[in-house]
């Protein structure tokens, strides 16, 4: 088995979906003509870039390239995950928690399954380490975004209720548990889902794109399996870690709540 090659013809044909959105947009005044447009040019933009990058990385197959890569994939989800929040205490101060709290997730995700169920010949071998890592750095940005934007926006919408708990009695922890339980649930509903619906619903971009390459269909499963374990894994470390940084943040260290 064999892939079909794309042509820059074709790839046109594609961009034309774009188009299709935009005249939505437009037609609905959503004002969004701007956005889609420059996202779809730099989407395009950053994955030929990034092709061209992986295959020069392949073919060095440097262990220093490799997690040099790794390591500003890791520092630019931080930085994503913290710039768009609306609630909490801006970028500088979140992002060295937002770092943390990603690389924990990814590292338990990532280490035990190269360590035993896909071992990289060699270990640092990129073609497998850059592309799951990459998966589990995005999983966990998503995660610790939508836990910080939770619990700051609690914080700051139930700040009365906070201090009644505090004044009787409770700690920070207890104050807190109810809007970090929540937090936790909504971040953790999406890969919950995709667990449930995968197969029935979708098939994922990983076994998709392996079953055209001529990958055989049973590997490809097993393959995506362990990148689903993995999400699981990721979500749930990298949220219960987020949360514990944004209860440090929201409360001093005498008990009290920041204004």
């Amino acid at each position: 088995m064999s892939y079909v090659e794309i042509p820059l013809w074709r790839l046109g044909i594609a961009a034309l979906l774009v188009g299709v959105a935009v005249l939505l947009s437009r037609a609905a005044r959503l004002e969004l003509e701007k956005d889609l447009g420059l996202g779809a040019i730099r989407a395009a933009v950053q994955l030929v870039a990034i092709g061209y990058a992986l295959r020069l990385l392949f073919a060095a197959e440097h262990p220093v390239a490799v997690f040099a890569v790794l390591f500003v994939m890791w520092l630019v989800a931080a930085w994503t995950s913290t710039r768009r929040l609306k609630h909490g205490p801006g970028t500088r101060v979140l992002l060295p928690h937002a770092f943390v709290a990603i690389g924990l997730g990814a590292f338990v995700a990532l280490v035990p399954v190269f360590l035993f169920v896909i071992p990289p010949r060699p270990w640092f071998e990129g073609r497998y380490v850059i592309p799951i890592g990459g998966m589990m750095l995005s999983s966990a940005m998503n995660v610790v975004a939508q836990v910080f934007e939770r619990l700051f926006a609690s914080a700051r919408t139930e700040a009365a209720t906070l201090e009644q708990y505090l004044a009787l009695g409770a700690t920070p922890e207890q104050a807190l548990a109810p809007y970090r339980r929540a937090a936790l649930r909504a971040a953790l509903i999406p890969t919950i889902n995709g667990l449930v619906t995968v197969g029935l619903v979708s098939l994922p971009g990983m076994m998709t794109g392996q079953i055209l390459s001529g990958t055989e269909p049973e590997q490809a499963v097993r393959y995506q399996v362990v990148v689903m374990y993995q999400l699981v894994v990721v979500a749930a470390v990298a949220g219960v870690a987020a949360a514990s940084f944004a209860r440090r943040l929201i409360f001093t260290g005498d008990a009290q709540l920041r204004t």
